[in-house]
This record gives structure tokens, sequence and C-alpha cells, in this order.
């Protein structure tokens, strides 16, 4: 990790400015404020593309206690993000945060952005060219472009070199999804090999395309059943209609509650960046998280308690109510 952002906060260049050119914005009755998750508009996996298994991971996998072991370095990253819904616009903050493992300690770092979106001219106008007030047409979009840009540039910065990297969230994400990519060619270049976790999904096209898979209500149904706990199924390789491409399996962490599908690039899967232990290492960490409530690895989770701690420690709070957005707040939380 670059020693910019070792283990500090960093705040964008126009965090400040862009709260001072808020302040200017006529005063409106508001929707309440709510921490969300970037991945809520997660694709899910279509009918329309190719998926085959992976040569020589055919068979179900059954984990060995004496396998498990901590890796010798691990990074996570996670966000936590406010969002306040005005007549005038949206307002964002986003913490992005990676949190790195090593035997003795966890060195977290993050990189603080507000931004402010609205289709009014009336308002943008308000803003110096110091602030990040942004006039568009369409705030879902101009949403995603620049989460994605903010993590590119981020994990740019923080992303350890020769080290696993677990992301919750999946590698098709929507609008996200060519920004993901694009990002993982950065991180493979680094030899900073990430992994992706879904917990939830309604995707059906194992059970439509695997004999040994029909009757099951969705794939993850299907995993629940034939897994036990500690155990890897097949591993599969997934192609978009695009083209776009993945390796992905399902893992059984605890018995009663639903598996979680586990992605990885499928050129470097296959090319054998990852080896076998990978899994074993994965397991560690949900293990480590000691909990079958919040079935996530426990670096993700760590990262995700720095996120939502740093974001609380900014006092955004106090200062939208002085903006005059809102008089009224209520933290929610939804994940995919």
């Amino acid at each position: 990790m670059e020693n910019e952002f070792k283990g500090r906060v960093i705040f964008s260049d126009n965090y400040k400015t862009t709260i001072d050119s808020i302040k200017l914005i006529n005063k409106s009755v508001t929707s309440r404020a709510a921490i969300v998750k970037s991945s809520a508009e997660s694709l899910d996996l279509s009918d329309s593309s190719d998926i085959r298994i992976i040569r020589g991971y055919e068979n179900v996998t059954q984990i060995l206690s004496e396998n498990l072991k901590q890796a010798e370095i691990l990074c996570a990253y996670d966000e936590s993000i406010l969002e306040l819904n005005s007549l005038e616009g949206k307002v964002r903050c986003t913490v992005h945060n990676s949190v790195i493992q090593n035997k003795e300690e966890y060195i977290p770092a993050a990189y603080v952005t507000l931004k402010f979106y609205t289709k009014s001219n009336l308002v943008s106008g308000k803003a110096t060219e110091f602030s990040d007030i942004i006039r568009t047409d369409d705030i879902a979009a101009d949403l995603a472009r620049e989460y994605v840009k903010e993590r590119a540039y981020f994990l740019s910065k923080a992303a350890p070199s020769n080290s696993l990297i677990f992301i919750d969230g999946s590698m098709f994400s929507g609008a996200s999804t060519s920004g993901n990519f694009l990002l993982i060619d950065y991180l493979l270049s680094k030899d900073c090999r990430p992994v992706f976790f879904v917990k939830n999904s309604e995707s059906t096209i194992i059970t439509k395309r695997f004999d040994f898979a029909n009757g099951y209500n969705s794939d993850l149904h299907w995993a629940y059943v034939n897994l036990k706990p500690g155990s890897v199924s097949p591993v599969f390789a997934y192609t978009s209609k695009e083209g776009r491409s993945k390796a992905m399996c399902f893992m059984k962490v605890f018995d009663n509650r639903s598996p979680v599908r586990i992605e990885f690039p499928l050129k470097a899967f296959e090319e054998g960046w990852y080896g076998d232990e990978v899994f074993d290492l994965i397991y560690y960490q949900y293990l480590a998280n000691g909990s079958s409530n919040n079935v996530q690895p426990r670096i993700i989770q760590v990262s995700e308690m720095y996120a939502r701690e740093i974001l609380k420690s900014t006092n955004l709070y106090k200062e939208i109510e002085r903006m005059g957005l809102t008089k009224s707040m209520n933290e929610e939380r939804s994940f995919n």
C-alpha cells in the first residue's frame, strides 16, 4: 500500500467546498437519509449465456480442518454510503474502505467523497468549480459512474500487491459491470487477486442447464441441499452474452444457512493464480467471523465496520442539518 493512504482517512479534494456549496441551496422538505449498499443494483446471472464445469473441479470438495489457516497477507474492500434525497437533488457521501490483514494486525485505509447530483440548472448554477455539484439528466447512471471511478482511484492507492482481495458483491453489477472488469485487470496487474462474494441470488442458470440440478427452486437451493457444511460445489465457467466471463462456485458454511456464491476472474482462475488453497483460506475467514447469523468473511466484516464508523465520525449528519436539507434521519441497511 502506498504511504499516502496507509492507516489514514483521506477526504476528496472538494469535500469541504461541496458542503459549502450545498448550503447555498434553498432549504426544502426532504426525505430521510439512508445508509445504503452500492451493490443494490447488482444483476443476476442470465440464461442467455454459456456455462460449463471447469476441468479438474467437477466434484464437490470437502474442506479439511487440518488445512485451515490464516493467509500471510489478505485484503478486503467494502464501502458505506449515506444518501439523502431532497427536492433539489441527491446528496451522496461514500466511504471507500480497505483493510489489510497480516499475522499481527489489521491496517485500514479510507477515502471519503461527497457529491451532490441534480437535474436542475438553477441548483448547479450555484456551484463553484471547486465543488462536486453534478448536473445530470440521469442521476442513477452518474451515481454508478462516479462510484466506479472513486473505487478504482482508491484501490489503485490502497490495494496491496501479492495478495488476495475480498470484495462484497458480484462481478456483474449492472451499470458498474464494465468498471468492475477494468478494475479487475488493474488489480491482477499488481498480482492483487480479487474474490467476489454474493450472499443472495435468485439465479436459476445451473438448475436449468444441468440435469443434476433439475427440480430445485434456484441455484442456491440446489447448493444448499447438496452441500455439507464446509464443502464447495463444482466450479463453473460462466460467460455472459456480452462475452464477459468468471469462474464461480458455491460454498456452504453452516447448516441451516444459505450457501454463498464465490466468483473469480475466469482466465486467472484457470491459469492457476488462486490455487486450491484459496477455498481453505476463504472458509477459515468465515469460521473466524464466528457468527451463523452474519455469514461473511471476517475481514469483510472488519472492513465494513471501519467504513461505517468512519462515515459516522465525519459528522456529516450534523453538516446535513446545517445545510437545511433535512430535519430527521433514519439509518437503514440493504444487502444483496
